[in-house]
């Protein structure tokens, strides 16, 4: 007797077109997926990265500021000048002395400090010394970088300058107010107001 059950294998030809365009559209979503998993993960670590950078200038503006010690500044030569802050005019920032470490005085050492803009970098120098007669001897730390416009001023507690001292009874102060203004290059602008006695004040 003829049997006439019998099973064919293989596909046939709307079956593959099937699975092709069934695997074409899981290729589609999971490079989708996996495209956007990468720029989330971009954008956290850029957004980490400006936050890192505002918490660090925050942070080292505060404390320099606040621990400033109103004592003349001397040249490389040990040639006192007329000030015992230095604001220069425009971005081209601000010298003066300060306490830094803990808060054990014994702890604690007196440097020059110096903030400044060169290279669309905003930069913090420390040297060695309170007055160093070596101008070299210092260390930089790039507190942000990518800068494409900066302002800092200076306040004694009524008016705004661009520069500081403004004359002799100014010569022997430390400004009550500092105000950096820095604008990166993707026009995001930052201000921090630091006051020599009080907190933090950030806009």
């Amino acid at each position: 007797m003829k049997n006439n059950n019998f099973s064919e294998s293989g596909f046939t030809l709307i079956e593959v077109l099937i699975s092709i365009v069934i695997l074409s559209i899981i290729t589609i979503i999971t490079s989708s997926f996996l495209q956007s998993s990468i720029e989330s993960r971009e954008l956290v670590s850029v957004k980490s990265k400006e936050i890192l950078e505002i918490n660090l200038i925050s942070n080292t503006l505060r404390t320099d500021i606040l621990n400033a010690i109103n004592v003349p500044l001397k040249n490389f030569d040990g040639l006192e000048l007329n000030a015992t802050f230095n604001g220069e005019i425009g971005s081209n920032g601000f010298t003066f002395i300060t306490k830094i470490g803990s808060g054990n005085s014994t702890d604690q050492i007196i440097s020059r400090v110096q903030y400044f803009l060169e290279d669309n970098t905003f930069t913090r120098r420390q040297y060695f010394a309170s007055s160093p007669s070596d101008p070299e001897a210092f260390i930089d730390t790039t507190l942000m970088s990518d800068i494409q416009y900066a302002q800092i001023e200076f306040s004694d507690g009524k008016n705004w300058y661009f520069t500081w001292p403004q004359n002799e009874v100014t010569s022997r102060k430390i400004p009550s107010l500092v105000k950096i203004y820095l604008e990166n290059k993707a026009g995001i602008n930052f201000t921090w107001i630091i006051p020599h006695s009080m907190p933090l004040i950030y806009e």
